[in-house]
């Protein structure tokens, strides 16, 4: 079923059409090129739209070894990123006594993912009260150094949401 993705960030907007499972790559690769340590990317859209779709694809992209699951039930799941590089990225490193990790192909060399260390994912879609917040200290999940979080259902918590300095915003609809 074709999908409309609208991601917004800052004053930009930038729309992808998803007519097949490969085309949610290109979505994951625009949101990982604007990724730093952070930032929130808040998923909106209706049940079965995609948002654990696009989630497990960023998370591909990321080099996450471990397939990312919806946490619908867990309500948070932590994936550390792995970081890779190619031989001729390491022979720079070696050459410059500069530590520049990157990762896999499709984000090497992107400024801003490149402190990106730790991806959070966050299902907010059982939460009825955002007191309920307050025991996940999705705050200090996220003060944690390199962390991005991924949450879906943003508006069961949009208090929270609002609050945050780096969000991008993203409208997945069933077309």
């Amino acid at each position: 079923m074709p999908r409309k993705v609208t991601i917004n960030y800052k004053k930009t907007q930038k729309v992808i059409k998803v007519d097949e499972m490969s085309d949610w790559q290109d979505a994951a690769e625009l949101l990982i090129s604007k990724m730093k340590p952070g930032m929130v990317i808040a998923l909106h859209g209706d049940l079965g739209a995609g948002k654990t779709t696009l989630t497990q694809y960023i998370a591909k992209q990321l080099g996450v070894s471990k397939r990312a699951l919806s946490p619908t039930f867990a309500l948070i799941r932590n994936y550390v990123v792995k970081r890779q590089r190619s031989e001729a990225s390491a022979k720079e490193c070696r050459t410059s006594n500069v530590e520049r990790p990157s990762y896999v192909e499709a984000t090497a060399g992107r400024r801003g993912t490149l402190d990106v260390g730790r991806l959070v994912h966050v299902d907010a879609y059982r939460i009825e009260d955002e007191r309920e917040l307050l025991a996940l200290d999705l705050d200090e999940e996220l003060m944690e150094p390199g962390t991005v979080m991924i949450i879906e259902w943003p508006e069961r918590v949009e208090e929270w949401v609002k609050k945050q300095k780096e969000l991008i915003r993203v409208e997945i609809e069933i077309q």
